[in-house]
């Protein structure tokens, strides 16, 4: 094996984690261990991270075609940071909300019953908005200098074309991190979607030109 296959088995040993990572922890929710208070936002985010991990993986194999060790490392925490996204978009099964566990009195906890697991207090928490968001936004600059510096060493310039929309997703996200506003996250929830899964469609499927635009 050569070395960018040595490299892009790593790399695809990484995703195939984050992959597993969300397929486990859906497959948790559904369970009957605890009963589970539904909501879209975080299932719609896992649906994004699994895109943007396709994407990701996709898009690697044309730069690792010349690997060289001057842009290894900015990819390889870009992957890591990439499973780690895919790690916090969905709770474990013994989340609790903050300050659940204290206080006096009687709860449903003392008396021998487990809460409801709420997703929506899940994606609200101020410590998700924190991590999930925060991790995504640190993936998304990550992969960006991962990228220029990949078309730097092999067409000795960089790509334009991909800096106004990640500036895009990046500040979305950043607002996501400052605001619990319910109407704020929905509306840019479904647009990161929208966008990232467009972007991924693409990139599969050749449309090279559109996909650089929205691409990662």
């Amino acid at each position: 094996m050569s070395q960018p296959e040595y490299i892009a088995a790593l790399l695809s040993i990484i995703v195939g984690l984050g992959l597993t990572d969300l397929a486990q922890s859906l497959r948790e929710l559904v369970r009957p261990r605890r009963t589970v208070n539904w909501h879209w936002l975080p299932l719609l985010w896992a649906a994004t991270a699994f895109l943007l991990a396709v994407q990701f993986w996709w898009n690697s194999f044309s730069f690792l075609k010349g690997a060289t060790s001057e842009f290894f490392l900015p990819y390889l925490v870009a992957f890591l940071l990439l499973y780690l996204t895919c790690a916090f978009a969905l709770p474990d099964p013994g989340w609790e909300p903050p300050g659940s566990a204290t206080g006096g009195g009687f709860s449903v906890e003392s008396l021998g019953a487990r809460a409801p697991l709420d997703l929506r207090a899940f994606h609200f928490s101020t410590a998700h908005r924190r991590w999930f968001f925060g991790v995504f936004i640190a993936f998304i600059l990550t992969s960006q200098i991962s990228s220029q510096t990949a078309s730097l060493f092999a067409e000795r310039s960089v790509n334009p074309q991909e800096i106004p929309g990640n500036l895009v997703l990046v500040a979305l996200l950043g607002t996501l991190v400052w605001t619990g506003r319910k109407w704020a996250h929905a509306v840019i929830s479904v647009l990161c979607f929208l966008g990232i899964g467009w972007a991924t469609l693409a990139t599969i499927l050749g449309w090279t030109q559109f996909g650089e635009l929205l691409g990662l």
